[in-house]
């Protein structure tokens, strides 16, 4: 699977033109969506065919899609909406760990 990131680029920027943002924010937005696409390939690849991960591939693929993702979403939600994020399934997602 690939993706014409450039193509994703400017799909986003040009749907983003209605929303009165600056040229900066809107870069951000990009920016945001697009730095995890190797992160979705590999998530889509697995997703297609599971049984091709061994265990410990697949606890790699859950922690660095799960810490990188999720940020950048969050962000270009903020960024787009106004809205932060909440705690919607109340697990303490926006809490900080205790340790």
């Amino acid at each position: 699977m690939s993706y014409d990131e450039n193509k994703i680029e400017k799909s986003i920027a040009s749907a983003l033109k209605d929303f009165d943002m600056q040229p900066e924010v809107i870069s951000d937005v990009v920016f945001h969506m697009t730095d995890w696409l190797s992160d979705l390939k590999e998530w889509t690849s697995f997703c297609e065919n599971p049984e091709s991960l061994s265990v410990d591939e697949l606890q790699n693929l859950l922690m660095n899609f799960l810490v990188h993702v999720p940020a950048h979403v969050v962000a270009a939600g903020k960024l787009v909406t106004g809205f932060p994020v909440g705690d919607v399934f109340g697990v303490g997602a926006t809490l900080a760990s205790k340790k």
